[in-house]
């Protein structure tokens, strides 16, 4: 033989004395597998607080490790802080065999293959007969007799309150190998039909007196969510989170869904970004300093979210820029085919209770031109109520409260709005029926709806309202109505030859489409214009009488007859009326007059 082949006769030869002491020396040794599956059994018992099984058949394999396999049950887990029991019918225990030979037992590994797990109740998290949360969290980052735990394909049943839930799929792996209370783990799970990735890292804890501090790491990366959270759980009489967290949900409305919250479809609640400072207090999350992006609104300020099948939300928040348009009727937009859906269904606020007060330097809505404004919106059970403080609208200002009841079918509103220094032209028009009139006014209005959806309370708007402009004009050309008796009656508004007032007034009700107004105070140069009338909004028509009420300065005695004031109707179409003095004929009639008229010859 040749010389280079010895040494492979050496390494054969050492290969076999490891087998023979493996499988002579070993068991007679480390005892046979009864007495490991007790040694186990014992250990993790003491170490749970519960009751530990390793059911059969059992195998007992001691090279190339000592391992044991067969069934794994752990029951009434008292002293773990989350687990209650675990039950697998595939296990596998390795040894180590070094602490083995020194007379201890030290579990290198447990390997769980499609364990179901069942977590405790949350109360029971806090609370207990013989240990608080610290002791159990202490005992479960230093004392654990197992170095590595490894979870596949496992089912998690968590505990609800209206039933249980499941996570499924779970393929983790927790390390505690350091031995200095340094737990690191990551994984996969599927919950809710989604997977979800994460690493957690809890490093050594320290005990200041006023509770167990221990730093950790979280990561958690799934479709709904993007988190990450780096600080500290103290742990006393409960758990307590202090650190940054940042998240991220491509779809806040989709992540919502996730949660738990039917919320409907819609074009607001996408996009969402949080990141500052936070604090769990075990109920609630709050940012003291956060800054939020939500559908493009940047906003800095304090937030409080307390989660539960209806989450609150309270907060302060200052925006730069907010976008109102994502949320006016932000609800689902039905198939054209389909009925649309409750408004209860739609409103946003119906999911949530809520307490927030928002600032803006500036704020756009569809229609109106907003400036700086703020306001507050609250929700309790279904009711939703926005007190509007301060608002710039136009160049002007607004106030106002409106409140929204969700709790039945047919949602009740109430508005009660002041507007002041506003353009009514500029601003106003596209709140008003189609008629250009201009000016500077200010507007007060007290309104109740009742509805099955958004358009249903717009149409079944009713209450009063008051405007009052200043220095304006209407599209009704007056000096000619008011001049010498010819027919001068025209069809349509008169936009080339508006008639201009000092002060226009009105005192009008709107019910169901129609405006009807019983009093109309308009100021001009030539004297007082007073009237009543009223608008179909529905079947857009409009009938209106007005008449000069009194004189402003003298009129030259060509332009006035001498009998009683001249009667102005406006009726017809909103867009194109018929406008003409009652005591001249109508268009088309000849040169019969209905109430003939003694006029006075021009001096």
């Amino acid at each position: 033989m040749m010389p280079r082949q010895l040494p492979w006769k050496w390494i054969l030869l050492g290969l076999a004395s490891v087998l023979i002491v493996g499988i002579v020396i070993l068991p007679q040794y480390l005892g046979n597998s009864a007495s490991l599956a007790a040694r186990v059994t014992e250990a993790l018992s003491e170490w749970s607080g519960g009751e530990v099984k390793l059911t059969g058949p059992l195998k007992v394999r001691y090279f190339p490790d000592v391992a044991v396999k067969g069934g794994f049950e752990l029951t009434n887990a008292r002293r773990l802080p989350l687990i209650k029991s675990i039950t697998a019918k595939d296990a596998k225990v390795s040894l180590d065999v070094a602490a083995l030979l020194l007379g201890r037992l030290r579990i290198d590994a447990l390997r769980l293959h499609r364990p179901e797990i069942v977590l405790k109740d949350a109360p029971s998290l806090v609370t207990g007969p013989d240990q608080t949360l610290q002791a159990r969290v202490t005992n479960l980052l230093g004392g654990a007799p197992v170095g590595v735990i490894r979870v596949s394909n496992g089912l998690v049943r968590l505990p609800t309150a209206s039933g249980t839930e499941t996570i499924e799929k779970l393929d983790a792996r927790f390390d505690a190998r350091s031995g200095k209370g340094a737990v690191s783990s990551f994984g996969t799970l599927m919950f809710r039909g989604e997977k979800v990735g994460f690493v957690l890292n809890c490093y050594a804890s320290s005990d200041t007196g006023e509770g167990l501090h221990v730093p950790v790491a979280l990561t958690v990366n799934s479709t709904p969510l993007a988190a990450k959270f780096k600080g500290t759980a103290t742990l006393a009489t409960g758990l307590q989170l202090d650190g940054n967290l940042q998240a991220e949900m491509p779809n806040a409305r989709a992540f919502l869904r996730w949660a738990g919250i039917a919320m409907p479809a819609g074009d607001s609640l996408q996009r969402l970004t949080v990141s500052g400072p936070a604090h769990w207090t075990g109920t609630t999350l709050t940012f003291e300093d956060g800054a939020f992006d939500l559908d493009g609104n940047a906003a800095v300020g304090l937030l409080a979210i307390t989660p539960g099948e209806r989450p609150r939300i309270e907060g302060t928040l200052d925006f730069d820029q907010l976008a109102l348009e994502p949320y006016v009727g932000g609800g689902e937009t039905p198939a054209a085919e389909a009925a649309p859906s409750a408004l209860p269904e739609q409103a946003i606020l119906r999911f949530f209770d809520a307490d927030l007060r928002i600032s803006a330097a500036a704020i756009t809505a569809p229609v109106l031109t907003l400036g700086r404004g703020g306001f507050t919106v609250s929700a309790k059970d279904g009711v939703v109520a926005g007190e509007v403080g301060e608002l710039e609208l136009c160049g002007g200002s607004a106030t106002g409260h409106i409140s929204l009841d969700l709790r039945e079918e047919v949602a009740n509103a109430s508005l009660t709005a002041s507007l002041s220094d506003v353009p009514v032209d500029g601003c106003l028009a596209p709140l008003m029926p189609d008629i250009s009139v201009n000016g500077v006014g200010g507007l007060k209005a007290e309104l109740k709806s009742e509805g099955r959806s958004y358009d249903e309370l717009i149409q079944h708007l009713a209450g009063t309202f008051k405007l009052n402009a200043l220095k304006g004009a209407v599209p009704v050309d007056l000096a000619r109505l008011l001049g010498p008796a010819h027919p001068v009656d025209g069809d349509g508004w008169s936009q080339n030859s508006a008639t201009l007032y000092d002060q226009l007034q009105t005192d009008c009700r709107l019910d169901s489409g129609h405006i009807s107004c019983e009093m109309f105070n308009m100021q001009t140069r030539r004297g007082l214009i007073s009237g009543s009338g009223g608008v179909d909004l529905k079947r857009q028509m409009i009938d209106w009488d007005l008449f000069v009420a009194s004189d402003a300065q003298p009129l030259k005695a060509s332009q006035l007859s001498i009998s009683s004031p001249p009667r102005i109707s406006i009726s017809g179409s909103l867009s194109r009326p018929t406008i003409r003095r009652e005591d001249r004929p109508t268009l088309g009639e000849g040169s019969v007059q209905r109430e003939p008229a003694t006029q006075v010859s021009p001096r």
